[in-house]
């Protein structure tokens, strides 16, 4: 067994909106611990290796229990898709594949999202196979893939298109990119039940967008927190489970919320703006305060603020809303804002 535990307690700038909008902004602040086989102090690890397999791969797991990934055998066509349920191998093979199909996530109902042929997304439900890819660019081929879908059926991943590794979510057969085109590589890992999306830029890149449901009617792109590396889970509670690279190894990690922040703004005229927040953690909350480019203009004890505050004239002001627990832990979200 190999532990060791460490504290990395990350603050970071969750939002930029402007003055003329509301948006509830979500923070996190967490405490990573790296994980290494065969096991972690508080838990158990249990062999899956798929029957006759050479190499067997955990890709995904849901509430029930049920776990999907992909398998290797000899010969050609020799990737396979495989759901594990109550200890029985199912076999997952998209019809529509040439030379392999890889499981990457699945649902509390059961629906499981992949790729097939390293370039196709399927989606398979009931026992029906649909085959789903984002759009591409003119002469461009397919290349899609589904890493992951909630129990709401929102589905993420990611598509080569213009070059670059683009993250998506999927909504009612409706595409929202994590980010704008020609940016960097990015891809979406895993979403949650509060649409919350966890994926990386490259290895030591990690980002969670905290509920990108509510960017998609704004036109905006959501707000991405960084993480320690690059992040491949993410649960309802906003525990995190990734890996990183070190010397000689890469290694898995855990990062559990230490301080949660959600704020959100709302104009009452061009210089007051109500300010609610709620922050919790796993120490009493001893202030939510307000600051404006670096002076704090209102403070209150606690961990809730429902205020309406006056701010300073000013254009790109940076309006931070930051919480403070008994042990000195931070945790907060920043709006650029306008005031007359």
């Amino acid at each position: 067994m190999s532990v060791r535990l460490f504290s990395l307690l990350l603050v970071v700038f969750a939002s930029v909106v402007p003055a003329a909008l509301a948006q509830t902004s979500v923070s996190v602040t967490y405490h990573y611990a790296p994980i290494s086989f065969p096991g972690a102090s508080a838990g158990q690890y249990t062999a899956v290796n798929f029957p006759g397999a050479i190499m067997t791969q955990v890709l995904g797991v849901n509430d029930n229990g049920d776990i999907v990934g992909t398998y290797q055998t000899s010969g050609t066509l020799n990737f396979h898709g495989f759901l594990r349920r109550n200890g029985t191998f199912t076999k997952i093979n998209d019809p529509s594949a040439k030379i392999g199909t890889m499981a990457f996530g699945i649902n509390k109902a059961g629906t499981i999202v992949g790729s097939f042929d390293n370039a196709q997304g399927f989606v398979y439900e009931n026992g029906t196979f649909r085959t789903l890819n984002a759009p591409q660019l003119p002469g461009e081929s397919h290349q899609t893939q589904l890493n992951g879908i909630n129990d709401q059926g929102w589905i993420v991943g990611q598509v080569y298109r213009g070059g670059i590794w683009r993250g998506f979510w999927i909504v009612n057969n409706q595409i929202h990119f994590i980010e704008p085109a020609g940016t960097t590589n990015s891809e979406a890992n895993a979403i949650n039940n509060r649409g919350d999306v966890a994926g990386c830029h490259d290895v030591q890149a990690g980002f969670v967008s905290f509920a990108v449901g509510t960017y998609a009617s704004t036109g905006k792109f959501p707000a991405e927190q960084p993480v320690v590396s690059c992040a491949s889970g993410i649960n309802y509670a906003r525990a995190i489970v990734g890996s990183y690279s070190t010397t000689n190894n890469q290694e898995g990690f855990l990062g559990v919320p230490a301080l949660t922040l959600q704020s959100s703004l709302a104009w009452q005229s061009s210089d007051v703006v109500h300010i609610t927040a709620a922050a919790f953690g796993n120490n009493p909350i001893a202030q939510i305060q307000v600051w404006v480019n670096g002076s704090e203009v209102y403070h209150v004890a606690g961990g809730t603020l429902n205020a309406n505050i006056k701010l300073p004239s000013g254009t790109n002001e940076k309006l931070i809303v930051r919480a403070v627990d008994s042990k000195g832990v931070t945790a907060k979200v920043t709006n650029t804002v306008t005031v007359n």
